[in-house]
C-alpha cells in the first residue's frame, strides 16, 4: 500500500500544471527559431551553454493516471486527520528518503510528544486501508501473517 501511495504521489507531481502553462503562453508563433546545425539547440530546451537545465518528466499514460486515482481513492475511507499523516509521510518517502522523519512531522500534525505513537498510528492507518481494499477477506488480511 505504501509503495503504491508513493508511486501515486510521484505521478501526481509529474502531472502537468495546465494553469501555469496557460499563464506562460504568449502566442502561437515561436519567438525564436533555433538552428539545429548551428549548434544553438539543446534537446532539453536550453541554449546548450548551461548544464543545469532540468530534464522534462516522462509523459504519463492512462494506466499511470488510473493507478494514481485508485491509490488516492483508498484514502476516502480514512479520517481527515489520518489523511494528513498519510500525506506527510508519503510525501517524505516520495522525496527519496529511506525512512519517514517522524519527529519533524510531529509539529505539522500538532503533536508534541510520542514519536512511537505517531508511527503506530501510521501503521494502523495503512493496515486499515489494506483491510478496506481487501474487503475484510480473512485469507488476505495483512495482520494474520
Amino acid at each position: 500500500m505504501q509503495d503504491r501511495l508513493v508511486e501515486a504521489m510521484l505521478t501526481c507531481w509529474r502531472y502537468p500544471d495546465r494553469e501555469r502553462g496557460w499563464q506562460t503562453l504568449r502566442c502561437a508563433w515561436p519567438e525564436i527559431s533555433r538552428d539545429v546545425w548551428a549548434g544553438d539547440y539543446d534537446a532539453r530546451g536550453g541554449d546548450g551553454t548551461s548544464g543545469d537545465v532540468a530534464l522534462r518528466p516522462a509523459s504519463q499514460t492512462r494506466e499511470d493516471i488510473a493507478e494514481m486515482e485508485e491509490a488516492f481513492g483508498w484514502l476516502d475511507a480514512v479520517a481527515p486527520d489520518d489523511r494528513k499523516l498519510i500525506g506527510l509521510a508519503v510525501t517524505e518517502l516520495a522525496r527519496g528518503k529511506r525512512e519517514v522523519p517522524w519527529r519533524s512531522l510531529m509539529p505539522k500534525l500538532g503533536v508534541q510528544r510520542g514519536v512511537t505513537g505517531v508511527q503506530m498510528r501510521y501503521s494502523r492507518i495503512i493496515t486499515g486501508i489494506c483491510n478496506a481494499v481487501n474487503r475484510r477477506n480473512p485469507s488476505r488480511d495483512v495482520s494474520s501473517g
